[in-house]
């Protein structure tokens, strides 16, 4: 039952390209409660709109190749970044930002050498912002490979060392060793999936710093006492066995905190 239930959901031009470890996760934890093949279906496309259903990106890259001539710090090109930025719900809320946005993080964890980035949407397409080493390596990963095509595309045109893939980060943990780890509006994601799956994430994470993010307003605007909630939620991350310090770097329109990990 759960392979035919994949397989609809695939069918869906909305769903198409969600990573099917993910699609099969689901529809095996959906399948006990359902009535029947149609009802887990919409289980399934009931949490997806959840876990990716409301920030889906672009996948077209064109303008930015188009615009590129080698310097990631010429306008036209950041332009051409900032309009594909706008289609991804989580990045075009960081748009105004942006450049203020990475320094204070950097002040913390010196400027890294590595990055992962986990569940990064088109976040890696703000790489024009961060000013990392030409040969810093950026892993990306996503379970919808929409945006995940277009960061692809992104740091092959720019030449940036990377590595793109789809991960479920509910059910495969990342083994790469980095030095900061992005994890952007990612704990209230997983949270609706599996409430410890963001702990295990935060204990398995080999790198020596966890940039993590809530937001604090809705994708309508409203706030609705979320910075209350979030903040309480980032105290019970952070008290995990691995967590040496947390330091709260102030940013617009989030809640933004720098884990120092051991090990």
């Amino acid at each position: 039952m759960s392979g035919e239930v994949v397989e609809r959901v695939l069918r869906s031009a909305r769903y198409r390209d969600v990573d099917p470890a993910m699609l099969a996760r689901m529809a095996a934890e959906e399948q006990p409660r359902a009535r029947n093949i149609d009802d887990a279906v919409k289980r399934v496309k009931r949490r997806l709109h959840q876990a990716v259903g409301a920030f889906r990106g672009s996948e077209r890259a064109d303008a930015m190749s188009a615009a590129w001539d080698g310097d990631l710090g010429d306008p036209t090109f950041r332009s051409a970044c900032i309009d594909v930025l706008r289609a991804h719900a989580s990045t075009r809320e960081r748009l105004a930002a942006l450049d203020a946005f990475y320094p204070p993080i950097w002040a913390v964890t010196g400027l890294p050498h590595s990055v992962l980035d986990l569940a990064c949407g088109l976040n890696p397409v703000t790489l024009p912002w961060m000013g990392l080493p030409a040969d810093a390596m950026y892993v990306a990963s996503d379970v919808d490979g929409r945006p995940l095509r277009a960061v692809e595309a992104f740091l092959e045109l720019v030449g940036q060392p990377h590595r793109v893939e789809a991960r479920d980060l509910v059910a495969d943990l990342p083994g790469d060793r980095a030095d900061v780890a992005f994890l952007f509006k990612l704990v209230t994601t997983l949270d609706r999936q599996d409430p410890d799956a963001a702990d295990r994430l935060v204990a398995a994470l080999r790198v020596r710093y966890a940039v993590v993010s809530f937001p604090v307003r809705s994708l309508a605007g409203r706030g609705r006492g979320m910075e209350r909630t979030y903040r309480a939620r980032l105290e019970r991350l952070a008290s995990g066995p691995r967590v040496r310090e947390v330091v709260e770097v102030p940013v617009p329109g989030e809640l933004l905190a720098v884990m120092t990990l051991d090990g």
